[in-house]
């Protein structure tokens, strides 16, 4: 009889052990998913102002260059200039209503974003800069600000630099699975190992990313040849899993 009611002691204390220990193994995990949730939060928090910082820095650099652009052409073509200010008065008002957005819009607004870019640029380089858009495919959301810092590299860093006429082409495209965004240049283009820090390194490319994989869990690839161009491409799941 000892010997059983010593079993039973022994079990029952076992048992009980092992309910602590589960106990705190839960507590446990609830702390850790808890320090998770916040270390997420915080990376979150700090994506979002890598973002902004970047998206301000473009507008800043973008600001001052139109706003010389503008002066000059009102000395010269005042109703030319008076459509740059109502151009550069659309694209600041959705670059702030943007900067907001913590969801995506749909893809026609980003173009008009686009549009109102492209043609002002087209003021400071009447030469250099040509541009054709064939967007069939408009049925969908990404987030805000994506495709115009891509188009804006793509002007800033490959046809400019090149002194020669340039040409921009913005096309979308489907098929069953994904629905494509593709900004190609025939600018300067990058060596590999130049293109591979651009893709890694360079904070406005690395937010773009992130935001359309935190989105709409969509990719973004960089593909490029020196002396002939940059081709970048954004693929959107049409059935998004994140």
């Amino acid at each position: 009889m000892e010997t059983v009611y010593f079993l039973s002691g022994f079990l029952a204390a076992l048992l009980l052990l092992l309910l602590i220990d589960l106990l705190l193994r839960k507590k446990d995990r609830e702390a850790s998913i808890r320090r998770e949730d916040e270390l997420g939060k915080q990376q979150d928090t700090i994506q979002d102002l890598q973002t902004r910082i970047a998206l301000s820095q473009i507008k800043s650099h973008f600001l001052y260059n139109t706003l010389n652009s503008i002066y000059i052409l009102c000395g010269k073509d005042l109703k030319t200039g008076r459509q740059a200010i109502s151009d550069l008065s659309d694209y600041l008002r959705a670059n702030m209503s943007f900067m907001e957005s913590a969801t995506p819009i749909p893809f026609t607004q980003e173009m008009d974003h686009v549009r109102a870019y492209l043609a002002l640029e087209k003021l400071r380089f009447p030469e250099e800069l040509n541009y054709s858009i064939v967007t069939p495919v408009t049925d969908f959301s990404l987030p805000a600000l994506t495709v115009q810092p891509l188009v804006e590299n793509a002007v800033r860093h490959g046809i400019v630099p090149t002194g020669r006429e340039g040409i921009l082409v913005i096309t979308t495209r489907e098929n069953a699975d994904s629905i494509f965004v593709t900004i190609h240049d025939n600018g300067r283009g990058f060596e590999p190992e130049e293109l591979q820090e651009i893709s890694g390194e360079h904070i406005g490319i690395r937010n773009v990313r992130e935001r359309l994989k935190r989105q709409v869990n969509a990719e973004l690839a960089i593909s490029s040849v020196l002396n002939e161009g940059t081709e970048v491409t954004i693929t959107i799941p049409k059935k998004q899993s994140m």
